[in-house]
């Protein structure tokens, strides 16, 4: 039966995602070192995620199964903008970091701000598998935003890499 197996299938799933989406970054990112934040990114995201679904009191069923699957590649798109337009400016990591966030901001604001909207009437729902969605949406919306726009941003000022030369961005 699913439920005596889902537990498993998911640890198994969650593993191979985080693989993929690390070797995704690896190779389409201009420089090796984004995989260092890609992965333990991704794995913050994720335990963050399960903690909203179970505060939301959502359990593990076929419904939420599904969407923490899905939750992997939605919520590297946050992170792999970010980190894919930092790696692409010239500049110290202070600079690249400002102008990373006046470049990707609010594409990635206008982003999440549309999938949230997009999913916000589901939260009027009586059904269990609409609240399960929405609320998985929801934490991948916040939770992505968040970390994108917050976590990601300063980590990146402190440890992305950094060219010699620096630039004036405007």
């Amino acid at each position: 039966s699913f439920f005596s197996i889902a537990t498993q299938e998911l640890i198994l799933t969650t593993v191979l995602g985080l693989a993929a989406v690390s070797g995704v970054a690896l190779i389409f990112i201009p420089h090796w070192s984004a995989v260092l934040f890609v992965l333990p990114m991704m794995c913050v995201l994720y335990i963050d995620l399960l903690a909203v679904m179970q505060w939301a009191g959502i359990k593990i069923n076929a419904v939420s199964y599904v969407t923490l699957t899905m939750s992997i590649g939605l919520l590297v798109d946050y992170a792999m903008h970010i980190l894919f337009r930092f790696y692409e400016l010239p500049g110290t990591r202070q600079e690249k970091t400002v102008a990373m966030l006046k470049t990707m901001g609010a594409s990635i604001l206008l982003g999440g701000t549309t999938t949230f909207l997009g999913t916000l009437p589901l939260m009027f729902s009586v059904s269990e598998i609409f609240e399960t969605v929405f609320f998985s949406f929801f934490g991948i919306v916040t939770l992505g935003m968040g970390h994108g726009f917050i976590l990601l941003p300063v980590l990146l000022s402190i440890f992305g890499s950094e060219d010699q030369v620096t630039c004036k961005v405007e």
